[in-house]
């Protein structure tokens, strides 16, 4: 029982860290977060990608990619599984 109740803290934990660290809402938003930010420090800051995300916060191009990348998943988990996917140094 103990072991259960550790693994649905640690998926609970998982789930809500990158809307906790991203101070957003929802998977979606965290990963469109991540995106920005990670183009932000390449020095794509007036980049159209990452004006078009900061004006469109609403996590739909974040589904867009999880469901690129992970078509069988529900959005808001392949929205997290591309969030913790992403290399640091992507962009």
């Amino acid at each position: 029982m103990k072991y259960l109740i550790v693994i649905v803290l640690l998926l609970a934990g998982g789930y809500m860290f990158p809307q906790v660290y991203e101070e957003v809402d929802g998977p979606c938003q965290a990963l469109e977060k991540k995106l920005v930010r990670d183009n932000t420090k390449n020095g794509l800051e007036n980049s159209i990608i990452s004006n078009l995300a900061r004006s469109i916060s609403n996590g739909d191009i974040g589904e867009g990619i999880a469901d690129d990348k992970f078509p069988k998943l529900p959005s808001r988990v392949g929205c997290l599984a591309v969030y913790y996917d992403i290399p640091e140094d992507w962009g």
